[in-house]
């Protein structure tokens, strides 16, 4: 155990919002060389409204509105049940779909830039893909959800290799969902329902494993997004806790947070607009549970040390910094 950082709420970006300025159902960010953040929203369905509100959002590490694309649907750039994302070295955005099993890309911009897929269980085919993260050399890791493995391509599509099997095994698992990359290129892998982190080099050789199902520091409830900091340190959300939780390299237990929330910049403009929502707040018994986590789903990093918690079902991301 040799990397430790002390991290310290830093803000809260995000509401919910049917469009522009908020997120409904967020369960990705991806990262671009700007540090623009792109948070895929699932959305939801309601039936007699036909509102659906599946889209990726654009904003700044402060919390400025850029843009958003996508929408509901199954034509190019349109999204039915939108999961994972990643931004490769041009800053191309690649967006996971597992309804419609299939990967497209798109412009910084939103533009619809190419797709593929095809769900199947052989080299290069898919069941359900979720998470994705790139490499140095801009090959594309992917989570083959269902089909119990880990996929590489080029960011092309090209298939390299593949590893991982329906068990609970080193090197097997039981639906992997988040996956992310160390500075040396090692892949970890959040092995969501047998409740534990595995580590990997680049061609797939199994190096580590840690977690087990529980609430207690150091276990899991469905772990779904794993990343690791600047210092090395392993970051999860551990779904089902309802909270995020921290390792060192070794993947000895360090830290845990239930959530810091405060009000976001869009929230704060959201309330001034609307004084009863203000007037309601005032006699709250408490506000307490507001800050908390609830069902996170993934976790992300940038290069200036932050780190960012998607918090979907309060509809917002929480971010933390090192503590100065």
């Amino acid at each position: 155990m040799t990397a430790q950082t002390t991290y310290q709420y830093s803000h809260t970006i995000g509401l919910a919002s049917l469009a522009k300025e908020g997120f409904l159902y967020p369960v990705d960010l991806a990262i671009d060389s700007q540090n623009r953040l792109y948070v895929v929203n699932r959305g939801i369905t309601f039936k007699q409204l036909d509102i659906k509100c599946m889209r990726v959002s654009i904003a700044s590490p402060d919390g400025d509105y850029i843009d958003q694309f996508g929408g509901w649907g199954h034509a190019d750039g349109q999204f039915e049940w939108p999961t994972g994302i990643a931004c490769d070295r041009a800053d191309h955005v690649y967006v996971t779909d597992i309804s419609d099993n299939r990967l497209q890309v798109f412009s910084q911009k939103g533009d619809f830039l190419g797709k593929w897929g095809t769900v199947g269980d052989q080299d290069g085919e898919w069941n359900r893909p979720t998470s994705l993260a790139f490499d140095r050399e801009d090959n594309l890791y992917v989570s083959d959800t269902l089909n119990c493995r880990i996929q590489k391509f080029t960011k092309e599509g090209k298939f390299l290799l593949k590893w991982g099997e329906k068990g609970t095994g080193d090197g097997q698992f039981d639906m992997p969902w988040g996956i992310a990359l160390d500075a040396a290129g090692d892949v970890y892998v959040a092995d969501w329902r047998n409740d534990r982190i595995q580590k990997f080099d680049a061609q797939g050789k199994f190096l580590m494993k840690f977690g087990q199902s529980g609430d207690g520091e150091g276990e899991f409830h469905r772990p779904s997004g794993v990343a690791v900091d600047t210092a090395g340190n392993i970051w999860v959300s551990d779904w089902g806790n309802h909270r995020a939780q921290v390792f060192s390299p070794d993947g000895s237990f360090l830290a845990q947070f239930r959530g810091d929330a405060t009000l976001s910049n869009w929230a704060v403009k959201y309330l001034e607009a609307n004084q009863d929502y203000v007037q309601g707040r005032k006699i709250a018994k408490s506000l307490d549970p507001e800050k908390w986590f609830y069902s996170p789903t993934a976790v992300k990093t940038d290069g200036a040390g932050r780190v960012y918690v998607v918090d979907s079902n309060r509809h917002r991301l929480q971010i933390y910094r090192p503590a100065s």
